[in-house]
């Protein structure tokens, strides 16, 4: 309680200097902010803060502006004054470190060192085979720093970029050798060498190229020739084709595929590009349009016949038969055969009738 009691005393003896003092500070603090808001004012367009307004209020326009500039004053001495204590404590200073903008340019900064990394090849090609004429790339992936140089070696002969040969370089180390169509003096060993500050380093691919066999398209010599033959005749219908290689041969009849190798219809060839249908005992059925096709991998030819299948204009009738008679046991054919007519001699006109009433017979108009 008497702690209390002192505390209450002392505070009442404060005197009015101090509080005037305390006053003016205030008002300063605000002219100073006001002074700094007028900088920014157009026109009156901007709206004070309260402590402007207030300032204004108190002091006038003209007073608070004085005041403000006074307080910006003060402040400066004040971090002047900070500074300097700064100093004396030795307080450290951070600096900052700018880069060199250039390598050569080392003046008045501190020199960075550099690192370099020598190639390193991280994914190579195998060793290839392939046909002439066909599409092949080299794929393969190198790192260093800097980024290195690449340069192919055909058999010790370096490989520039023409028409059929091209280097691509992609992201993040990739590149590729393409061969756009392998040729017979691409074969060889190839070496891949990558070249930087650091160093190098090299990789070796063999690239063997197969010859391509040679083709051709079929081709007719003579073609067939369309024909007329009769029922019952053979046809031949022949041509003669050239092809490489060797071309696989197709007969139709009126667009429908010909059964060959039966018994009545067989095809013939031989090495020299020969090729004969074979139709025995030809008839009405085996005439119409015939078309022969010949098939490789380079090419397809065709082309077409007519047959036709006649009757015999001129055919001979068949021989008659020849009649056999049958032999005969009458006595009046024998006598006849001798020269004598049985008729009068041995056969009155009566009597025969009584044999012919008895019997029931009648002779013959032939007799």
């Amino acid at each position: 309680m008497y702690n209390k009691q002192a505390s209450i005393n002392s505070m009442q003896k404060t005197s009015d200097q101090e509080i005037r003092g305390t006053k003016e500070a205030l008002i300063q603090d605000l002219e100073k902010k006001l002074r700094c808001k007028d900088n920014l004012l157009q026109n009156g367009n901007q709206r004070l803060t309260y402590e402007e307004r207030m300032a204004r209020r108190l002091l006038g326009p003209v007073n608070a502006a004085s005041v403000l500039e006074t307080q910006s004053e003060d402040n400066m001495q004040n971090a002047q004054h900070q500074n300097a204590e700064n100093v004396r404590l030795q307080v450290p200073t951070t600096h900052v470190r700018s880069r060199p903008s250039s390598r050569g340019d080392e003046r008045g900064h501190d020199s960075i060192q550099e690192k370099f990394f020598q190639p390193r090849f991280t994914q190579v090609p195998e060793d290839v085979v392939i046909e002439e004429g066909r599409f092949c790339r080299l794929d393969f992936k190198v790192s260093g720093l800097p980024t290195p140089d690449v340069m192919w070696y055909q058999n010790g002969r370096m490989v520039h970029q023409d028409q059929f040969h091209k280097m691509i370089v992609s992201e993040k180390g990739f590149h590729s050798f393409i061969f756009e169509a392998v040729k017979s003096s691409d074969a060889g060993a190839y070496e891949c060498v990558a070249v930087n500050r650091a160093g190098e380093a090299s990789f070796t691919v063999k690239v063997e190229v197969i010859a391509k066999e040679h083709h051709m398209p079929p081709t007719f010599i003579f073609k067939p020739q369309s024909k007329k033959v009769f029922e019952g005749d053979t046809a031949r219908l022949e041509c003669q084709i050239s092809a490489i290689p060797t071309p696989r041969i197709y007969w139709k009849r009126n667009n429908e595929m010909v059964q060959y190798n039966t018994d009545r219809i067989s095809l013939l060839h031989d090495n020299t590009g020969r090729i004969c249908l074979l139709i025995h005992n030809a008839n009405k059925k085996d005439a119409g349009w015939y078309t022969v096709s010949a098939v490789n991998g380079a090419g397809v030819a065709t082309c077409h016949a007519r047959l036709e299948v006649a009757t015999h204009a001129n055919k001979p009738l068949p021989a008659p038969k020849q009649l056999r008679v049958r032999p005969t046991f009458s006595k009046y054919l024998a006598l006849n055969g001798r020269g004598l007519d049985v008729k009068q001699a041995f056969s009155p006109e009566g009597e025969f009738q009584r044999l012919a009433e008895q019997s029931g017979l009648y002779e013959s108009d032939e007799l």
